[in-house]
Order: C-alpha cells, then structure tokens, then sequence
C-alpha cells in the first residue's frame, strides 16, 4: 500500500510480530500451514470489506461463477493460500537449503545468466501471485548476484520494518522503496545487478496506462517498460506458483524484448504484453492471486463527462 503520509494508526508491537514468527518456526511445516490456512479462514470473516471486493472482482473475471458455491470456495482458497504464504515467510530462517531444492523447482535459470553476460543487468517483473518471497529465497541459492526487489511502503511502520528485515536477513533480497523513483534501479542496472518488481497494482492516471485484464482496461503502471525502452533491456518474467501444499514451482522467462524505438507506443505495448503474461498465469491458478486488491480502481475517462 502507498504510505499516506497521514499519522499512523493502530501500530502492531514488534514482540508480537516476533512471538508470532517463532510459534510458526516451531510447529513441524506442515502444520504451520494448516495454521496458516486456518488464519486466513479467520482474516477472510474479519476482512469483510476486502471479500466483498474479491467476490466482485472474481465475478467479473469469470461470470461463470457468479452466485455460485464454486466461487465462495474460491475466495475460501484464496484466503487459505495467503494464510499459507504467510506461514512459509514467517518460516523462512528454518527453511534450509536442502528443503528449499527439495521442494522448490525452477526451470529457466539460463534466461537470468543470458542477461547477466550482455552486461545490462536483468530487470524482471512478477505478480502478488503464488508466494514471490519464497521465489526470491529459493532463485538466490542458484544466482551469485544480489537480488533487489521493489516494494511499497507498508502503512504500518512495525510491520514495514518486520518485513524488511525479514527478507534481507533470511529471504535473499534487498529492498528498493518505490517512493524513492527509477534513479537506484538504473544504479543497480548500471552494475550488472539483478531488480525485480511487481506489475499488477493499480496505478494513478498519471503514473500508468490502461492495458486489458481480465476484459477490463486496468490502469498499469509503465516506470518499469520505461526503463526497458531507454536501456534497451528485455523485461524478465518470473512466476511462483504452489503445485501442492508443500511444492513449489518457479518458471523463468524467456524475456521480452523492448520496442526499438523509445516512444510511448513502445512503453505502452511492453506494459500490455507483460500484463499478459500475469493475466495467463493468474487463469491458471486463479487462486493464487491477490483479488481483494482493488486493481481497477482507476478507470477510463468517460469522453461524455470527463468524469473517470
């Protein structure tokens, strides 16, 4: 979420969020998990105002389903696997690397050494899909480089800098704050280094373009294919998905290439092409993916009133 800049709300007290986080690394994986499901069970009845909009959003991209006992399971799944990712990030300092290439695979790896020999360093993109921290922790065993994600700033400070800590410590990656602009990823670039971000967030009118998802024009946002056409770098994608409770499957590229030519066409073209390819791993396990999000909250102008 966008900080707000407003004073802080409730703020969860650290000791918590440490007392939760060893409780999970204590119980056997397995029933982290079952915790973890059970936890999104109860999030799903307290988070009314976020299931209501999952359900909305889930009609929408499947009609089919609309008034049926196939979509509250949905959104019952849906909730059971964030409660599960959950679980596995407050597990990562128990996740060894035995267990992690035991049962997370990745195919496509030779996409990511490809970019590092041309020497403009990789830019890859993702999804609030399948569980892209676990994606990171395992692809750092494999990948020399030091990965750099780009975040958001979570409104809750506590939470924010559990999190961070969190994943420099134990998932592998060091965090980019998108607040800070496009200068530290081309640093980054500029070095051969590795930068992953995520592309299915609503944006603002004047921060992205609107590209089709799931029939519906989404507002995307376009600063990474910027950086793609200026610095003629292909845009990497990368997607985790849970095959079984306890499985992992991780896929790689191949990448994209950006336009020749360093035009808004051209951003505007690599922005619908990598919306494509979340949208087609989303139909695939539409579960996996995070439809409480309110992604088409920014709408087209209407040319009648002017009113969007």
């Amino acid at each position: 979420m966008r900080d707000s800049g407003k004073p802080d709300g409730t703020k969860l007290p650290p000791a918590l969020l440490v007392f939760v986080a060893r409780l999970f690394q204590r119980l056997p994986h397995g029933q982290a998990l079952n915790l973890g499901r059970h936890t999104g069970d109860l999030l799903r009845l307290l988070l009314k105002k976020k299931t209501s909009l999952a359900r909305r959003n889930l009609e929408s991209a499947f009609p089919e389903l609309r008034g049926s006992v196939e979509l509250e399971d949905r959104i019952r799944d849906i909730y059971r696997h964030f409660g599960m990712m959950g679980a596995e990030f407050l597990r990562f300092p128990v996740m060894d690397e035995p267990w992690l290439r035991q049962h997370v695979q990745v195919s496509g790896l030779e996409h990511v050494f490809s970019l590092l020999g041309q020497g403009k360093g990789v830019l890859a993109f993702s999804a609030h899909f399948g569980n892209w921290e676990l994606a990171i922790k395992r692809l750092a065993l494999d990948i020399p480089e030091q990965i750099h994600v780009v975040i958001r700033r979570i409104k809750d400070p506590n939470v924010h800098r559990f999190v961070e800590e969190y994943r420099e410590s134990y998932g592998g990656a060091v965090s980019l704050l998108q607040d800070q602009g496009p200068l530290p990823i081309f640093r980054i670039l500029k070095k051969n280094g590795i930068v992953v971000t995520v592309l299915d967030q609503n944006a603002g009118r004047d921060e992205g373009v609107f590209t089709p998802f799931f029939g519906r024009p989404a507002c995307t946002y376009t600063s990474v294919a910027r950086i793609a056409v200026r610095q003629n770098i292909p845009l990497l994608p990368v997607f985790d998905a849970r095959v079984s409770d306890v499985e992992h499957q991780i896929w790689i590229g191949p990448p994209i290439a950006p336009p020749d030519t360093d035009t808004q066409e051209a951003v505007e073209n690599l922005t619908q092409a990598c919306t494509e390819k979340i949208e087609k791993m989303v139909r695939r396990y539409p579960e996996q993916w995070i439809w409480m999000h309110n992604r088409w909250k920014t709408r087209p102008i209407d040319p009648e009133d002017g009113v969007g």
